[in-house]
C-alpha cells in the first residue's frame, strides 16, 4: 500500500531517535536521552563502536558514568581521526564512526550490535485499522570495536558470526571466546583470563601464598575466570580455603557478600583474597567487606578494576596493600595531550563529555573553578587496546583493497585480512593476532595500592610480566606496600612449619597440611616433629605438650568462682556475726540479752565464725591424712558447741516450764547456773571429738590423686581424701544432727513459754532448716564424681547451714533490741510472764538470773 509507504516516511525523522530509543531507552532507561555519538558524513567506510559509558550502580540505583567507558570512545575518535589523517594508508578512503552506550547490558548490546552491523531499524507503527511494518535504513559499519564485558562481547559475537562480521574487543578476556567454532569472527587486543590467571598464580606462589580465597561474580567473565585460576592453583598445589562464586549483582540485600565477607574475617590463616569480578560487581563488595571491617586482608585484583579509582573510595584499612593485574600500562603522548587539552569551555561532539563536567561541577563555561580540569584525568585503562583495535581494523582494510579492490565490501573476506594483520602499534608493540584469535604479544602491568600519611590512596605500577618472559619482573625503585602497612609479604599459608607441642596432620589434599597438638598424655619437644611420643605412667604432659612433667596438685582457689562466691558471703555473714557480739555486749544488761544468757551466746556466736572459716582451711592446702583428720575435728568441734549451747538453753527453758509447775526448781538451783551449762556444753563437745578420733585409729583414711587431663588447661592432679573419710565425715554429721533433733525435741516442747523472750519456736524452726540441709548433703555429696566438686558441695553446704541458723536465731534479737526498745525493759519483762494464767507465775524472776 503505498500510502503506508508515505506514512512511513513521515516519520523518518523521529525514528532517528526511536532507534537509538529502543536500544537503550526500553531497557531500563539507561539514559534519559539516548544518544549515537557518530561522524559519516563524506565517509566511505564506517567502523562501529560500542562501549560502556555507562553502567548501573547498585548502590544509588541508578546508571551511572562510567569513566574508562568515556575515555576508551575518545580513544577510537582519536585513532580514526589519525588513520584519516595519514597518507600511506587508505589513501582515498575516510573512514567513519558510529558509536553506541552499550550500558554494560547485554540486551542494549545485542541491538546496538544488530543496528550497527545490519544497517537498518525495524519498527512497528499501530494505527487505528491497521499496523505499519517500516525500516530505517542507516549506513551499517564492516565491523565492529567492543564490547568491554566478556558477557556482553560473547553474545555480540554468536550474532555477528552468522554474517562473517569483524569483532575486535579491547577488555573482554574470557577465555570463552577462544572457540572459534562458535565465535570465528571474534578478535582481541587485550589479553584472555588464562594468561591473567597464570600470573595472578605467579604472584601467589613468588609471595609464598599458598593458602587463599578465591571469589567470583557468577557471570561469563567470573566463571571462566573462576575455572581458568582453580585449574592453575591446583598445578600449583595451592589450597583453598573458600572458593566461592555467586551473583554479585544480583545480591541487593547483600545478605550473600555478608555471609562470605563473615567467613573471610574469621579464617586468619587465607589471609589473601581473589576477587575476579567486573568493576561495579567488584566495588560492590569491597563496600560489604568495608562495612563489616574486613581489614588486613591482601585483595588480588583482575585487569577491570585493578587501577581503578573508585578503590579510593573504599576505608584505607580495607584496601591497603591491594595487587592489581592489569594490560600492560603503555602511554601515548599525543592521546593525553589531546585529553589535556579538551576542557569545560569547549564544545565536543562526544555529548557524554558534559555529563563528566557535571559530575567536577564544572557544566558552567568559564568557572573560575575549573581551569585546571580536563579529561587528563580520566583513569588510563586499556586505552592503547582500543586504539589496536581500530588499527587493526583500518590495516586490515587497506590490504584488502590493495589486494582486491572491491566495489563493495564483503564481512567476511575482510576479516580474513584482519585476521592477519601484523604491524607496530602504540609505542612499537608488536600487534599480530594468534589462531585463537588473541594478541601474540601480551603483557600485564601489576600494580599497588598504596595509602599515604594522609589516607589518601594511588594506584602504583611496581612490576610487569609479559606472554614471552612468562616472568615477573618488579621495579627496583618502587617499595612494594602490604595489608597492613607491613613492608613484608604477610602470611597466607597452612603450611606451617609444627612447633613443639604439635605434629604434622595431613588432609585429602597433600599441599595443605594443619598442626595438630598432640594427643592425649604425649609430647613433642622439637620443631617440624611427624610424630608424638608417650609419657610414662608417672608423669604428665605440660601445658604446652612439649615435656613429661610431675604432675602439680590442684587445689580450690580463692579466685576460682566457688572460691569468689564463699569469700563474699562468708565476708557478709562473718560481718553480721561480728556486729551481733557488738550489740550484745553493748546492750547486755538489756532482759532481751539476758534471757539469751549473754555468756553462751557469745560462746555460739564465737563457734559460727568458725565454721565460716572452714572454707579457708581448703584453699591452696596440700591434702595429707592428718589434714584430713584435723578438717573433721574442726567440724565436729565447732558444729557440737554451735548446737550444744542451743541444747542447753532448749533444755533449761523445758526444766523452768515442768518445774515452775511443780516448785521444785528454786532460785539457787544448781541446774540453772552457767557452770553447769557450760559443762553440759563442753561434754557434748568432747564426745563429738571423742567419736571422730576413735573413728580416725579405727578406720584409716588414705590419700589418693587423680590425674586431671584436659586438652587446653595446665596438666593436674586432684589430691583428695579417701578411705574411710566419707564414712567418718557421715559419722560427725551423725552426731551433730542427733544433738540437733533432741534439741529441736526440746524447743518444740517449750514452745508454750511465754513469746516476748521465748527461742523455743526459733530454735525448733533453726534445728529443722539444720537437719533438712545436711538431710540434703548426704544424697548431693554421694552423687557427684568429681572430688573438686564435692569439695564445693561440703564447704557450701557447711557455710549455707551455719549461715541459716545464725540468722534464724539472732535476726529476731537484733530486731527486738532496735525496733521494740519499749518491750526491752524489766517491768515490761515482769509484766508480760506475770500474766494471769501464765504458767511463770511461780517463778518470777528465773530469767533474770541466767547470768549468776
Amino acid at each position: 500500500m503505498p500510502w503506508n509507504f508515505a506514512l512511513c516516511s513521515l516519520f523518518t525523522s523521529f525514528i532517528t531517535i526511536l532507534s537509538i530509543s529502543t536500544a537503550i531507552g526500553d531497557h531500563s532507561k539507561c539514559s534519559e536521552v539516548p544518544i549515537e555519538l557518530s561522524d559519516t558524513e563524506n565517509s566511505s567506510v564506517i567502523i562501529g563502536g560500542m562501549f560502556p559509558v555507562h553502567y548501573w550502580d547498585e548502590k544509588s540505583k541508578t546508571y551511572a558514568l562510567n569513566k574508562p567507558g568515556l575515555l576508551w570512545v575518545e580513544a577510537m575518535i582519536f585513532a580514526i581521526n589519525e588513520i584519516n589523517s595519514r597518507i600511506d594508508y587508505l589513501p582515498k578512503t575516510k573512514l567513519g564512526y558510529r558509536i553506541q552506550d552499550s550500558c554494560n547490558d547485554i540486551n542494549i548490546a545485542i541491538e546496538s550490535a544488530l543496528e550497527l552491523t545490519q544497517g537498518f531499524i525495524p519498527y512497528e507503527e499501530v494505527h487505528d485499522n491497521y499496523i505499519c511494518q517500516c525500516n530505517y535504513n542507516t549506513t551499517k559499519a564492516i565491523a565492529l570495536v567492543g564490547d568491554a564485558a566478556s558477557a556482553t562481547s560473547t553474545n555480540i559475537a554468536a550474532i555477528l558470526s552468522s554474517s562473517g562480521t569483524t569483532q575486535i574487543s579491547y577488555s573482554a578476556t574470557s577465555t570463552d571466546l577462544n572457540a572459534k567454532q562458535l565465535f570465528p569472527t571474534f578478535l582481541r587486543t587485550v589479553a584472555p583470563d588464562n594468561l591473567q590467571a597464570g600470573l595472578i598464580v605467579d604472584l601467589l606462589v613468588l609471595n609464598n601464598w599458598t593458602y587463599v580465597n578465591v571469589i567470583a561474580c557468577d557471570d561469563d567473565y567470573g566463571r571462566v575466570g573462576f575455572n581458568e585460576i582453580l585449574s592453575i592453583l591446583k598445578e600449583k598445589n595451592v589450597c583453598i580455603f573458600i572458593q566461592e562464586i555467586y551473583d554479585v549483582k544480583g545480591d541487593s540485600s547483600g545478605n550473600i557478600t555478608k555471609r562470605v565477607v563473615q567467613r573471610l574475617n574469621i579464617e586468619k590463616q587465607a589471609s589473601v583474597i581473589i576477587l575476579w569480578c567486573q568493576r561495579p560487581e567488584a566495588i560492590q563488595f569491597l563496600r560489604v567487606a568495608e562495612q563489616m571491617r574486613l581489614h588486613n586482608k591482601t585483595w588480588i585484583a583482575t585487569e577491570t578494576y585493578g587501577s581503578s579509582e573508585e578503590v579510593y573510595k573504599i576505608d584505607p584499612n580495607v584496601v591497603r596493600g591491594m595487587f592489581g593485574v592489569i594490560p600492560m600500562q603503555v602511554r601515548y603522548e599525543p592521546f593525553e595531550t589531546r585529553l589535556k587539552s579538551m576542557t569545560p569551555d569547549l564544545v565536543y561532539k562526544n555529548p557524554w563529555i558534559n555529563e563528566y563536567w557535571k559530575e567536577k561541577s564544572c557544566e558552567a563555561r568559564n568557572a573560575t573553578t575549573c581551569k585546571n580540569i580536563n579529561l587528563s584525568d580520566l583513569p588510563k585503562s586499556k586505552y592503547v587496546e582500543v586504539f589496536h583495535a581500530v588499527q587493526s581494523i583500518a590495516f586490515g582494510l587497506h590490504a584488502y583493497i590493495k589486494s582486491e579492490n572491491p566495489y563493495t565490501i564483503e564481512t567476511k573476506k575482510l576479516f580474513s585480512y584482519i585476521k592477519n594483520v601484523n604491524f607496530s602499534g602504540i609505542n612499537n608493540l608488536s600487534v599480530s593476532f594468534d589462531a585463537n584469535g588473541n594478541p601474540r604479544d601480551a603483557g600485564y602491568s601489576i600494580t599497588n595500592l598504596k595509602v599515604d600519611h594522609h589516607s589518601n590512596s594511588t594506584w602504583q605500577v611496581i612490576g610487569f610480566w609479559t606472554k614471552s618472559s612468562g616472568k615477573i619482573v618488579f621495579t627496583s625503585n618502587e617499595q612494594i606496600n602490604f595489608a597492613g602497612g607491613l613492608l613484608e609479604p604477610p602470611v597466607s599459608s597452612c603450611r606451617e612449619i609444627c612447633k613443639p607441642g604439635y605434629f604434622k596432620h595431613s588432609f585429602e589434599n597433600a599441599c595443605c597440611w594443619q598442626c595438630v597438638r598432640c594427643g592425649k598424655n604425649s609430647v613433642q619437644s622439637k620443631y617440624g616433629q611427624s610424630s608424638c611420643k608417650i609419657c610414662p605412667d608417672d608423669k604428665i604432659v605440660n601445658t604446652e605438650k612439649t615435656l613429661c612433667v610431675s604432675p602439680k596438685q590442684i587445689f580450690m582457689k580463692p579466685d576460682s568462682e566457688e572460691g569468689i562466691f564463699l569469700l563474699i558471703c562468708s565476708t557478709i555473714v562473718f560481718l553480721f556475726v561480728v556486729y551481733v557480739v557488738y550489740i550484745f555486749y553493748k546492750h547486755g544488761e538489756t532482759p532481751i540479752v539476758k534471757a539469751s544468757n549473754k555468756n553462751l551466746s557469745l560462746l555460739q556466736l564465737g563457734s559460727i565464725i568458725c565454721l565460716l572459716m572452714l572454707p579457708f582451711l581448703y584453699f591452696q592446702t596440700e591434702n595429707t591424712k592428718y589434714r584430713c583428720g584435723g578438717r573433721l575435728i574442726y567440724f565436729v568441734c565447732f558444729s557440737s558447741i554451735t548446737i550444744s549451747v542451743t541444747f542447753t538453753k532448749a533444755d533449761r527453758l523445758l526444766r523452768i516450764f515442768n518445774n515452775s509447775k511443780s516448785g521444785c526448781l528454786t532460785k539457787n538451783s544448781i541446774l540453772k547456773t552457767n557452770k553447769v551449762q557450760f559443762m553440759t556444753v563442753a561434754a557434748l563437745t568432747l564426745l563429738g571429738i571423742l567419736i571422730c578420733i576413735v573413728s580416725y585409729f579405727a578406720f584409716p583414711i588414705e590419700v589418693c590423686d587423680k590425674k586431671k587431663m584436659e586438652e587446653e588447661e595446665e596438666p593436674l592432679t586432684v589430691c583428695y581424701c579417701a578411705g574411710s573419710y566419707d564414712s567418718i565425715l557421715f559419722l560427725t554429721i551423725g552426731y551433730v544432727a542427733v544433738i540437733a533433733l533432741i534439741c529441736g525435741v526440746y524447743a518444740f516442747k517449750a514452745r508454750n513459754l511465754p513469746e516476748t523472750y521465748n527461742e523455743a519456736r526459733l530454735t525448733s524452726f533453726a534445728m529443722f532448716i539444720f537437719l533438712l540441709s545436711w538431710l540434703m548433703f548426704v544424697p548431693i555429696y554421694l552423687s557427684t564424681k568429681d572430688q573438686q566438686q564435692k569439695l564445693s558441695v561440703w564447704c557450701f553446704m557447711c557455710f549455707s547451714s551455719t549461715t541459716c541458723y545464725a540468722f534464724i536465731m539472732y535476726s529476731p534479737k537484733i530486731y527486738f533490741i532496735f525496733f521494740k526498745t519499749e518491750e526491752n525493759t524489766k517491768d515490761r519483762f515482769r509484766a508480760k510472764i506475770h500474766q494471769p494464767k501464765s504458767t511463770f507465775n511461780a517463778s518470777t524472776n528465773e530469767f533474770e538470773i541466767q547470768e549468776n
